[in-house]
């Protein structure tokens, strides 16, 4: 079986369809079909079954389309461990981040590292926790950057943070000159929050079961750009750490009013890899930067080596 040919059928397994693989690969789409037809031949097995709606994976296929990603993968490693052989300060790192990490922690040290390693390439994916372990655990990614990830066979913590969630609001908010805010306080605005699928979520549904009240949001979005928009507005009040609404925070936007419950004070960040990795020079650099910005960001315990 030829490298190419694996590396097609990769793109196929992720498209779904051989129209948009064959885009991806910069190949005409015949091209792309005779070489999975020739793949099922060395196989013995139908790989995929087409369909006017794309294509769809067989046992055989997806079978296969799990293996190739992970040989990729470690391909990739491979070639980054040749180029760090060659001092090249080169490679690609694939990061999972949760959104309200990735503009005010996570994008500031990618800038910093392409300042210094011009060469380095990342593949930044915004999830939710739940997706960041699924990726960690399956190799998928090489870093995952998250609130709430719990302990999973498969991933080891390079890194755990703190940081606060407060209550963000607009200026205008009658609430907005607020030393601190009660959970009861919190619950009787009109929030904008994520789905219970998100640990800040579940979080506060735990903690205002304990204190008698009820979170019943008035929007429930995960985008966080949909949630400064509300609260721009003035129509919600959003639970998020003030390191993710900062910039808007000092041009005047916003307004973070610390949430008077202790579990919300120090909500733990976590930076994981996949457990028994062997990373390369671009994973350790980004890992050393990013840690380097959990300890600036707040209070920071190294997990290992």
């Amino acid at each position: 079986m030829q490298l190419r040919s694996l590396h097609y059928f990769d793109a196929v397994a992720r498209c779904r369809s051989l129209r948009q693989a064959a885009a991806l690969l910069h190949i005409v789409p015949t091209a792309l079909s005779r070489q999975i037809v020739q793949l099922e031949h060395e196989l013995g097995a139908k790989l995929i079954e087409r369909s006017p709606k794309g294509v769809r994976l067989t046992a055989a296929g997806e079978l296969l389309a799990e293996q190739a990603s992970r040989t990729l993968k470690e391909l990739d490693r491979v070639r980054e461990r040749i180029d760090d052989l060659r001092e090249l300060g080169a490679g690609h790192v694939s990061l999972y981040v949760t959104e309200g990490l990735a503009a005010g922690l996570v994008a500031p040290v990618l800038a910093r590292l392409t300042r210094d390693h011009p060469r380095l390439r990342f593949t930044l994916c915004i999830q939710s926790a739940p997706a960041i372990v699924r990726a960690l655990r399956e190799g998928v990614c090489d870093i995952g950057v998250a609130f709430f990830i719990d302990e999973e066979e498969g991933i080891e913590r390079r890194r755990v943070g703190r940081l606060e969630q407060c209550m963000i609001v607009a200026p205008s908010h009658p609430l907005a000159n607020a030393q601190r805010v009660s959970l009861a306080t919190l619950a009787a605005q009109q929030l904008a929050l994520p789905d219970q699928g998100y640990g800040v979520r579940r979080t506060l549904d735990a903690l205002a079961k304990v204190a008698g009240v009820e979170i019943d949001p008035a929007y429930v979005t995960a985008s966080i750009e949909m949630q400064k928009a509300l609260a721009r507005s003035g129509a919600a009040a959003l639970v998020l750490p003030r390191l993710a609404v900062a910039h808007e925070c000092v041009q005047g936007e916003f307004v973070a009013v610390p949430i008077d419950e202790p579990r919300l004070s120090r909500v733990a960040i976590d930076l994981c890899v996949p457990a028994h990795a062997q990373p390369g020079f671009a994973v350790v650099e980004t890992l050393a930067r990013l840690a380097h910005a959990f300890d600036e960001g707040g209070v920071a315990q190294t997990c290992a080596a």
